[in-house]
């Protein structure tokens, strides 16, 4: 059977040709249909809504070396950089990168850097080989166009020695504002928030906290040597009712900084507001790889947290919940002693303790610990366990 023309199809209605091009793949449509013909790269651009965009990764790196100097709310700011790479659904790794706010997947494209001199004029380029290819802002704006970003990584570095001038700072809600302007479609699933001075970490203001409660889309969210920000402010705590999962954490180079045992905000009330917020199999990590970074989480605490876990209306999954603190296993057995609770939390070999859900026996909630150091190392998991004989 022949091909039809190519001319034949250009005749067709738009909404016939709009169809033709939601069924076919993304890089026909952006890099080969829309280039062929002035009509149809009119259609695509009127209608990204309801095209298949690129899945993207956007890393916005900010260096905040002069906070006296005017700074540009509008992201546009010359200490502002971001890159974009694009993710593949079809590779088997795409959804561990995409958790992690890893860069994209998909070698077939390159990653595309953006920065500005003044609001107007985009320095763009495109990695090309062991270089980079300068694009000119048309260019850069139609590649952005044609993204759907939903995994992003935020870092800040502070190099001011007059860190007083700009203790707080809305860099996050000006990059997210400068992507929702250039991009199609921005629908964060995975944030990563980043400080890169410890000793000085960088600060949301209230305009960046009050933007970031607002993504609705998202389902994790990394911390990484965040160690000013406390999850349980009020407007952070409504993200706990649909994000799968939270980690606090610090990098391999900050873990350096931490020579003697450190008080982390996290305390009992981070717990409470998990088993409020009840979200299936949520993973929760509060600098459990750094043992000297310690919760003040007491033992009556973590008792009375399994206690009230077995007496809910539905069996919450719990797929990991782990912290540090200085309570032994010792002072854990002597806690479940002293209220009598021997029968509800029931000691199993190699230092765990399990208990059962009083509606639903099959479910069990598991708490391990291990010596991390000087600390203890303390994990929750919830889930179907079998019964010990």
């Amino acid at each position: 059977m022949s091909r039809p023309r190519t001319d034949n199809v250009l005749q067709l209605p738009n909404e016939i040709l709009l169809r033709i091009t939601q069924d076919l793949p993304s890089r026909d449509v952006f890099f080969g249909v829309a280039r062929t013909n002035r009509r149809l790269r009119d259609l695509v651009q009127n209608n990204l809504n309801s095209l298949p965009l690129f899945e993207a990764h956007c890393h916005v790196h900010v260096v905040d070396s002069a906070p006296g100097q005017p700074y540009r709310h509008d992201g546009t700011d010359p200490i502002i950089s971001y890159s974009f790479t694009i993710y593949d659904p079809a590779l088997k790794d795409y959804g561990q990168k995409q958790r992690l706010c890893l860069r994209g997947n998909n070698i077939k494209f390159r990653e595309l850097h953006v920065n500005h001199v003044t609001p107007t004029a985009m320095y763009a380029e495109l990695e090309k080989g062991l270089c980079d290819a300068r694009l000119s802002p048309d260019i850069a704006f139609t590649l952005l166009s044609y993204m759907r970003v939903t995994a992003m990584r935020f870092q800040v570095r502070k190099l001011c020695k007059e860190e007083s001038k700009r203790l707080k700072d809305d860099f996050f809600a000006d990059c997210v504002e400068f992507c929702e302007r250039r991009c199609t479609k921005v629908q964060i699933k995975s944030l990563l928030l980043c400080s890169k001075s410890l000793l000085f970490p960088w600060t949301l203001d209230k305009m960046s906290i009050r933007r970031l409660t607002g993504l609705r889309s998202l389902r994790v969210l990394i911390l990484e040597n965040m160690t000013t920000l406390n999850p349980l402010l009020p407007l952070l705590s409504d993200l706990l009712s649909s994000l799968r999962g939270l980690q606090l954490r610090l990098d391999q180079r900050h873990r350096m900084d931490v020579d003697r045992v450190t008080w982390a905000p996290i305390d009992a009330m981070l717990l409470d507001a998990l088993a409020k917020a009840a979200v299936r199999n949520v993973d929760f990590s509060a600098y459990s790889d750094v043992a000297d970074f310690v919760s003040t989480i007491t033992a009556a605490q973590m008792v009375t947290f399994i206690l009230n876990w077995r007496t809910t209306a539905r069996p919450w999954m719990i797929k990991s919940i782990a912290f540090n603190s200085m309570v032994t296993i010792g002072e854990f057995r002597s806690s479940v002693n002293h209220i009598n609770a021997n029968d509800e939390i029931v000691d199993v070999p190699y230092c765990r303790f399990r208990s059962f859900h009083v509606r639903s026996p099959k479910v069990a909630l598991e708490l391990a610990c291990y010596a991390n150091g000087n600390t203890t190392q303390w994990l929750v998991r919830a889930g179907y366990i079998e019964k010990s004989p």
